[in-house]
């Protein structure tokens, strides 16, 4: 039958045009180098700012640690020996839950794709419309005989937030997506690896949105003979430090403390840190987890100051570092979260000896503790 033979060969040879290729489903798949179809990206739970401090419109925020997956892609089908396979970095659907919390929050989001095959950087900012991808690595080329491999890859993904009009006081929410994936071609036709990622907060807070105060302002240790000082010796004191939001509006209570309403209900999550800074009479022992104390003469008396907190983890001194609260869990004060505005924390002040000789004298140690959120 001539005109069913002139359809079919006509049917082959678009299938087989120059510069296409074309995939059947089941033999095309990306998956994790473990055979997991789904990655999650856990993204910090928040990210904070000072709208005092924040920089101005076309100025980078934020950049986030880097994320990586490892993965292999295959392509089934019909392809042309030398024909140009590439991985495909797609979205789902319009991300208007994720445009909406951005321009609120007067940000751009750039998603920046590397992969350890080469090809140079990839960036994604096509949250809606069209296109809806982009491709990620170095080709992989057709032999044109049976199902083509990329071979074990690497993508690693950075998240990179741009400022585009000027932030004031308020907090924002991305809520968890499950919009990315990643294909074996630029058709994205087979089975992809699922990209999803952890809900964020975007917060802009006030530096004076935290007060904070103690307990007591004297932790008063009395007299202590020398007689009484061996190497046995610990003379404990307890005190506390608390923060709470202030009630001030111009430092962004009514923005702040009130519930975001999207998909589902949001809440402030700041987490608090301490920092507790010598002013006088003694110095950091050399692993800042002590204060050296001196006499009236400034001389070093024989004695050190120790605080911990309930766990028995000792503060680290003379350190207000945006890494302090992970390289030292007693400097964590708490966090707000879930509507909870207040924070109290119980530390433990403790004379100790230094195994030096013990000078008689008056010692005093004056130190300020000043709270912040990271």
């Amino acid at each position: 039958n001539l005109p069913a033979l002139l359809r079919w060969l006509l049917m082959v040879s678009v299938l087989a045009g120059p510069g296409y290729a074309y995939a059947a489903d089941s033999d095309t798949m990306c998956t994790t180098t473990g055979g997991s179809g789904t990655v999650t990206l856990n993204v910090p739970p928040s990210v904070s700012f000072a709208p005092e401090t924040a920089p101005g419109p076309g100025t980078v925020l934020y950049t986030s640690p880097p994320y990586t997956i490892d993965y292999q892609c295959q392509y089934g089908g019909f392809t042309r020996p030398g024909t140009a396979l590439r991985v495909a970095f797609a979205r789902l659907g319009d991300l208007k839950p994720l445009t909406d919390a951005l321009d609120k929050a007067g940000l751009k989001l750039e998603i920046h794709l590397s992969d350890s095959s080469g090809g140079g950087e990839a960036v994604f900012d096509h949250f809606t419309g069209s296109p809806d991808y982009v491709g990620i690595g170095s080709d992989y080329i057709s032999t044109g005989n049976g199902t083509q491999h990329t071979g074990n890859r690497t993508l690693t993904i950075r998240l990179k937030l741009t400022v585009n009009r000027k932030i004031t006081s308020g907090f924002y929410v991305v809520p968890p997506l499950s919009s990315f994936r990643l294909y074996a071609h630029l058709n994205k036709v087979g089975s992809a690896i699922q990209i999803n990622t952890t809900a964020t907060r975007i917060q802009y807070v006030p530096n004076c949105f935290v007060q904070a105060g103690l307990s007591t302002n004297k932790v008063d240790f009395g007299s202590v003979l020398t007689s009484d000082i061996d190497s046995s010796f610990s003379l404990p004191r307890t005190f506390s430090i608390r923060a709470s939001a202030d009630s001030d509006p111009a430092c962004g209570k009514n923005q702040l403390t009130g519930p975001y309403e999207g998909v589902g209900s949001y809440y402030l999550q700041l987490p608090l840190k301490v920092a507790f800074l010598i002013n006088s009479g003694g110095t950091p022992s050399s692993d800042n987890k002590a204060i050296i104390l001196k006499n009236e003469n400034n001389e070093n008396n024989g004695l050190q100051l120790k605080i911990s907190d309930p766990a028995g983890n000792l503060v680290t001194f003379n350190n207000e570092s945006a890494s302090l609260p992970e390289a030292s869990p007693a400097n964590k004060l708490g966090e707000f979260h879930d509507g909870i505005f207040t924070v109290n924390k119980q530390y433990t002040a403790t004379l100790l000896p230094t195994g030096k000789p013990v000078k008689t004298g008056k010692y005093r140690t004056q130190v300020t503790v000043k709270v912040s959120y990271y």
